[in-house]
């Protein structure tokens, strides 16, 4: 495990979603739309990232598209708003694919959104293509050896990179010719080197396709060497949320 800010930032960021004091919401608003949100699905008004990374996502009309991780589905909603005609969303989390299904319906676009309980592409038969794929990684890094508790757990770490090591040495299998997939990450808080290792070592080419700053107080954080290393002189901490693009060489 390499990014220790990552990791201790990831705790918190679960301490905080577990916390029973934390109000729980059941609808929320994102990109200017309402969403429905449900109890086990990790809440995506936490933090800037998902709701970057779902408005980056280069959505084509008549494209076919896959989120993967779709926790409340918002990309797979947004893909079909956006003209896809067929999508598919999946999660191992099967809160989430009925998360999806019900956003879904509430914008109108079940005829074209298909969710399923999935470990990563298990749910799809072998030849199942697409143009574009996505997915807002777990992006902290965890030990290797580290159990999920729950499923808030499994939306927030990858032990080891393990999941996207395996997520690129499957999607070539699901990805038409020409295909594209976008990866939703951090350079401050995930593992960029691993992250383009797996991909390399898949056949694929990487580009950083749109990245955003954040600026977090460190006082929102408890007090650790590893966050005071990170601080700079006005007490900030610097974040950022990064997508990739990948297509194979």
């Amino acid at each position: 495990m390499d990014n220790k800010l990552g990791y201790e930032l990831g705790n918190w960021v679960v301490s905080q979603i577990q916390s029973p004091d934390r109000p729980t919401q059941t609808v929320f608003t994102l990109l200017d739309q309402e969403w429905e949100l449900l109890p086990e699905v990790f809440p995506p008004y936490t933090d800037p990232g998902p709701g970057l990374f779902a408005s980056w996502v280069p959505y084509e009309k008549g494209s076919r598209f896959l989120e993967m991780g779709c926790g409340a589905g918002i990309a797979a909603v947004l893909a079909a708003q956006n003209g896809s005609e067929h999508v598919v969303a999946l999660d191992i989390n099967p809160a989430a694919a009925e998360n999806t299904r019900r956003n879904a319906a509430k914008h109108g676009v079940s005829d074209r959104v298909t969710a399923l309980a999935s470990d990563l592409f298990d749910a799809l038969e072998p030849t199942e293509t697409f143009d574009l794929v996505f997915w807002n990684t777990p992006f902290i890094e965890a030990p290797e050896s580290r159990p999920y508790a729950d499923q808030i757990e499994r939306a927030v770490f990858d032990p080891g990179y393990e999941m996207v090591r395996r997520f690129f040495r499957d999607v070539a299998g699901h990805l038409a010719p020409g295909g594209t997939v976008c990866i939703g990450t951090s350079e401050a808080m995930g593992n960029k080197d691993k992250l383009l290792r797996a991909a390399a070592d898949a056949g694929f080419e990487g580009h950083r396709h749109r990245s955003e700053s954040a600026e977090l107080p460190a006082a929102d954080f408890p007090r650790s060497p590893v966050v005071a290393a990170h601080t700079n002189e006005r007490g900030i901490v610097d974040m950022d949320f990064t997508m990739y693009t990948f297509q194979r060489r």
